[in-house]
């Protein structure tokens, strides 16, 4: 078995080189000649039968940019204009400009900062090596911008307009801030410069990589279609055959094609997102997300559908855009159904989750302190869910009170399991108990906790907003201090959480269970919980450590109300 699953990653590691070599070739063909022919879109109508063969085929035939070229005279592609930086704003939005391949070199949020080794500097949406909003003319010779620099037509506070000469055409791209939120637009045009018609399929790219940053540890590529809902692929999994995969010899790609059509596309991190939009809502976008560089980057390919050029014709296409934080006015002004970048979990859980967001939210708007706020939500949903709570006590503490008799049974009957087990069922019947008495109302909280996770883990209200002392960021794990030589964080509020479990679980008698194996059982269940708390948020953990002890006071006024009846 072991020489079979090292001959399988070592097949893997073959693929994957292989498909590194042939992607690298690739770009260096685009690079020289244009584009060897990207995936279009279905055609629409009028386009005929030319377009269809060529998707079908996977490849675009060239163009000859000597024989189809109009201008007079050749264009020299290797003069570059001097790289330039300008800077738009909003009220809500430092943007900076740059005229090279890529349009947006920084998306600073006046709003929102992060925390740098110099301090708090409002936050910037872009990340490092990775300037965003690359665009592309597709499908035709010559028309290769990959290292273009663009000529700055005009600007002003919120818009500018950029244009790029190649061998077949001319290219104009416009990106135009809202006058306030994190909106904008970006309009392409192409003016053809060969004498027969074309093809041209305009395409954007949003470039992503992953960054030790705060805020960008989880980042992912997404697209949302009405019909197919939210794909949301980890920017350092994209085009990766997975552990399965490889075990079955299965190769990655390095491409992922997303099904169906896009509403919109882009990136995302757990509070903040940036997407392109189609400005009809419709779902029209066809996407792709590619790997750059292994484990590390990954670009989101956008594109609409082909547009048919006849000699000398002309183009454009505009796109919508949001770039901002996760945050419920803001995404809802935007429309397009952004909405669903907000991770709620599962379709039958969002309506519930939303009502958790929603209540927390007001609570606030109450009681200005996030984890004042926490607290009264856990109280409340302690409360709501207190009839289900009493019942699941209530049968716990009869289960308590016969423990003495059913210990004796099973000491009687210990060599007879099938009269131990009829004996035990028949003081059950005698005292009124039914052992799965609690196991419903557990079951029944399920989704209250779910949803309240979800809530919790998406609001944007609880980033950077303090607890006390050393807590101040309820969005992110609390680091007391980090254990020398192992580099180990100390983290205090999971170890309150998980000591919480483990006396509401010592409080909860066991039905017939071996005392070794219920001994196990409350050891276990709070060292799982204390693993898996480990990385959650301050706010999360908060919840569940305000829970449990409530639950605690609750078992024990329980236990004393039915005490004079034991």
């Amino acid at each position: 078995m072991m020489v079979f699953v090292l001959f399988l990653m070592y097949q893997e590691q073959q693929y994957e080189e292989a498909a590194l070599q042939a992607q690298e070739q690739a770009r260096l063909a685009e690079e020289r000649e244009g584009p060897p022919g990207e995936r279009l879109a279905e055609p629409g109508p009028g386009l005929g039968s030319e377009i269809e063969s060529r998707r079908r085929a996977g490849d675009l035939p060239r163009e000859d940019p000597a024989a189809g070229r109009i201008a007079p005279e050749p264009l020299d592609e290797t003069r570059l204009a001097p790289l330039e930086s300008i800077t738009l704003e909003n009220e809500n939005v430092v943007a900076g400009i740059t005229n090279g391949p890529a349009l947006v070199e920084s998306w600073r949020l006046k709003l929102y900062d992060e925390r740098r080794p110099e301090g708090r500097v409002p936050i910037d949406l872009v990340t490092e090596g990775h300037p965003t909003l690359q665009t592309a003319v597709l499908g035709i010779g010559g028309t290769s911008f990959a290292e273009a620099r663009y000529e700055i037509v005009s600007s002003s506070d919120r818009e500018v307009v950029q244009r790029a000469t190649s061998r077949a055409g001319v290219l104009t791209r416009t990106l135009r801030l809202d006058e306030s939120g994190y909106g904008f637009e970006l309009a392409l045009s192409f003016e053809s410069r060969l004498e027969r018609p074309v093809d041209a399929l305009f395409e954007v790219r949003w470039p992503v990589g992953v960054s030790e940053r705060e805020d960008f540890r989880e980042l992912s590529l997404l697209a949302y279609s009405p019909d197919d809902g939210v794909s949301r692929e980890m920017a350092m999994s994209v085009g990766q055959a997975g552990f399965f995969g490889r075990l079955i010899g299965k190769s990655s790609t390095g491409t992922q094609e997303v099904e169906g059509r896009a509403v919109w596309a882009g990136f995302d991190i757990r509070y903040f997102t940036g997407v392109l939009i189609d400005p009809e809502d419709e779902a029209s976008l066809d996407v792709r997300f590619e790997m750059l560089e292994k484990a590390e980057s990954a670009v989101a390919h956008v594109s609409p559908a082909p547009v048919a050029l006849g000699a000398g014709g002309e183009a454009s296409r505009t796109f919508r855009g949001f770039f901002g934080p996760k945050q419920s006015e803001a995404l809802a002004a935007a429309g397009s159904g952004l909405e669903h970048t907000i991770n709620r979990g599962w379709s039958w859980l969002e309506p519930l989750t939303h009502l958790f967001e929603i209540a927390l939210d007001k609570l606030y708007a109450i009681i200005p302190n996030y984890w004042l706020a926490i607290i009264v939500l856990t109280i409340l949903v302690r409360v709501l869910v207190s009839p289900l709570m009493v019942r699941q006590m209530r049968s716990a503490e009869k289960m308590r009170a016969v423990q003495p008799r059913v210990k004796a049974l099973q000491e009687k009957y210990k060599d007879d399991r099938q009269k131990q087990s009829e004996e035990m069922m028949k003081l059950w019947r005698e005292e009124g108990i039914n052992p799965l008495g609690g196991c419903l109302p557990v079951f029944l909280q399920f989704p209250v906790l779910i949803g309240l996770f979800y809530a919790l883990q998406s609001s944007i209200g609880l980033r950077h907003a303090p607890f006390v002392l050393w807590i101040d960021d309820l969005s992110q794990p609390a680091t007391l201090f980090t254990v020398p030589g192992i580099e180990f964080p100390i983290r205090v509020l999971p170890l309150i959480m998980g000591a919480s479990m483990f006396v509401q679980q010592k409080m909860t008698p066991t039905t017939g269970m071996d005392p070794a194996q219920a001994r196990m059982m409350q050891i276990m269940m709070p060292g799982m919980m204390l693993l898996i708390s480990y990385t959650f948020p301050s706010g999360l953990v908060l919840y569940w450590t305000v829970s449990n002890l409530l639950g605690i006071a609750h078992q024990y006024w329980i236990r004393n109300k039915m005490q004079p009846a034991t």
